[in-house]
């Protein structure tokens, strides 16, 4: 990797940890997604100071150019992301719909009181 490149690298992790720990300081970020986050930063960020830890793991994985690894693991990490939102939205759509429910027999009872 370049100077320049490394240089970038290393600048995009620091912003990306300083608006991880803001977003939480600020109650943007829930807690469980924050540890989520602070991890990809992190990561970025000891990827930023070690830039031979990325050739060193592509070596030890058998991947013969470097940079694809990281688009293998950046690919991984977004499919895995969309995984647990999709859970996350399956897991609310069914809380929401039996609070629906709820709510209709609650009002179905108030109204027949006050009948």
């Amino acid at each position: 990797m370049s100077g320049t490149a490394h240089l970038a690298f290393a600048v995009l992790a620091l912003f990306a940890l300083a608006l991880i720990v803001r977003l939480v300081r600020l109650q943007a970020l829930k807690a469980k997604y924050s540890v989520l986050w602070l991890t990809v930063g992190a990561a970025l960020a000891v990827a930023a100071a070690v830039p031979g830890v990325l050739d060193w793991v592509a070596d030890q994985v058998g991947v013969a150019y470097q940079p694809a690894l990281f688009l293998l693991l950046g690919f991984g990490f977004l499919l895995l992301l969309a995984m647990h939102f999709s859970y996350e939205l399956s897991r609310l759509e069914t809380r929401v719909r039996t609070l629906a429910e709820q709510l209709a027999l609650l009002r179905h009872e108030l109204d027949s009181e006050q009948d």
